[in-house]
């Protein structure tokens, strides 16, 4: 795969709850998130403060600033830094108002997540197709913004969810296209 771009111009979001998990993530790993602050620019400092509601919108690019000044702060590399955010997200998320989504069967809760994908963004579009018994592939496409932070996030947060359900022999998940790098979509191929 060719180097990874990111592209951040503001006209996408994603929900708080995403954030809020995230920044969990880091109170408990770093202490204090004030210190993140000289890390991010105002647009995205506000948010760093405990009055980001679960259900308000978020600029995108607020979402990768945060992530990386996380990343920054926690030290040690920073692809670790952002898959473990993702778990975090799912452990959280899916244990809490959405836990009545997980399944303990694997493909039926991937197939929902692509239909619940506007919950938690308003942007682009998520498909699931399995791939085989214990495997699967989910393609994000129409992200009119993308960052590799985001899509490391994204192979915690599915890693993460896997775990949550229990799923059966050795959990991989790898992303084999990526729009950071060129390609028309996101894909991740998922098995266990």
């Amino acid at each position: 795969m060719k180097t990874k771009q990111e592209l951040l111009i503001g006209k996408a979001s994603i929900k708080g709850t995403m954030l809020q998990a995230h920044l969990l993530w880091a109170q408990r790993r770093l202490g204090d998130v004030e210190r993140l602050k000289k890390h991010v620019g105002p647009e995205c400092a506000k948010h760093l403060d405990a009055g980001t509601l679960s259900t308000a919108w978020v600029p995108f690019r607020c979402l990768v600033g945060i992530d990386q000044a996380i990343a920054t702060a926690a030290g040690g590399s920073p692809e670790r830094v952002f898959r473990s955010l993702g778990e975090h997200s799912a452990r959280m998320n899916l244990s809490g108002v959405y836990k009545s989504f997980v399944s303990a069967e694997p493909h039926r809760f991937f197939t929902q997540m692509g239909l619940l994908h506007r919950q938690f963004q308003d942007f682009g579009e998520s498909r699931y197709s399995e791939t085989g018994v214990a495997s699967g592939r989910i393609t994000q496409s129409g992200y009119p913004e993308y960052s590799p932070v985001y899509c490391a996030g994204a192979i915690g947060y599915f890693e993460g969810a896997l775990q949550m359900m229990h799923a059966p022999g050795r959990i991989t998940v790898r992303e084999t296209a990526c729009q950071c790098a060129g390609a028309r979509e996101c894909s991740f191929e998922l098995s266990w």
